[in-house]
């Protein structure tokens, strides 16, 4: 029952963000979703790479045929690091979905825009266009800012332990010394 329900507000989620509907013969929709989403533990970094997902969804009851995803990726923006950005999935069973990963790397930080995918398909030999969702606008760190954030602060850390090591150590001498007597 909760995966039924997950799986109707996933279908009215991506019918608001663009879904390409149609009845069949049993007068349920054929629906097919995509979705273009980087996942929530990613870390945009100028220079270091994350990956972008293409989740492609058949909520009808019919196969969904010669599905093409197509994505345009700004070499001025990102270099692709790993995959490629258009797929091709043969058929998608009713009820399914098919998911897509490309490993990509920033260039430029800053807010930067990403475009939607294009999918092509076939339900019942009609040939249907959709466009995915998007991501929206990124916010990919410049990576000196990033380092600062995340160092380690190491030089802080050795002036600390110099400037502590003779309050440890002259006691600790002292004490032997002691012990020692």
């Amino acid at each position: 029952k909760k995966k039924k329900m997950m799986l109707s507000l996933l279908a009215l989620l991506f019918h608001v963000a663009g879904a390409s509907e149609e009845e069949n013969v049993t007068g349920a929709p054929n629906l097919v979703l995509a979705r273009k989403y980087i996942p929530s533990s990613a870390i945009l970094v100028e220079g270091k790479p994350f990956t972008l997902i293409y989740q492609i969804h058949n909520l009808g009851d019919t196969p969904a045929t010669d599905l093409i995803v197509k994505d345009e990726i700004d070499p001025k923006l990102f270099s692709l690091s790993r995959g490629e950005p258009t797929a091709r999935i043969n058929e998608l069973a009713p009820h399914s979905q098919h998911s897509h990963n490309i490993t990509i790397v920033p260039i430029v930080s800053g807010i930067v825009q990403v475009d939607r995918a294009v999918v092509d398909y076939s339900i019942a030999g009609e040939s249907k266009r959709m466009i995915s969702s998007s991501p929206g606008p990124l916010d990919i760190t410049s990576a000196g800012a990033y380092l600062r954030a995340t160092s380690y602060y190491i030089k802080e850390w050795f002036l600390f332990f110099l400037v502590t090591l003779p309050f440890v150590i002259v006691p600790g001498l002292f004490y032997y010394k002691n012990i020692k007597n």
